[in-house]
């Protein structure tokens, strides 16, 4: 996941035209950053990425899972315009999210609604 990018063109327009930058188009997506948002919070950028930690810290993520998370956080400076990289490396056991179970397919997420999903999404372990 990357923090600090939008998909459609129109929200990019809009952006800079609220936060007074100029967004970088890369392939089909925009980076519009988000030093903006540290300004408008009035936090440093590193007080804007500690607040992402700390939520991520305090969350419900299964503990391997928060961990392996934090130690994959990155903030780079692109532009000027700043990006947060989260990424969710390989994990070899399951993972839950405040006692639940979720799987993904392509871009959709899902929750295990039935004790037969758990135990298959398991067995992917």
């Amino acid at each position: 996941m990357i923090l600090g990018v939008t998909d459609k063109e129109q929200d990019a327009e809009k952006i800079a035209e609220i936060d007074a930058i100029v967004p970088k188009k890369v392939g089909k997506r925009f980076v519009v950053g988000v030093n903006r948002e540290a300004k408008f919070l009035k936090v440093s950028v590193e007080g804007y990425l500690s607040t992402w930690k700390t939520a991520i810290k305090t969350s419900g993520l299964s503990p391997h899972l928060r961990d392996s998370v934090l130690s994959s956080l990155d903030f780079n400076d692109f532009y000027g315009l700043g990006i947060i990289a989260i990424t969710v490396p390989p994990q070899k056991e399951l993972s839950y999210l405040d006692d639940e179970v979720y799987w993904r397919e392509a871009d959709s997420t899902y929750r295990a609604a039935t004790p037969k999903q758990v135990a298959a999404i398991a067995k992917r372990f």
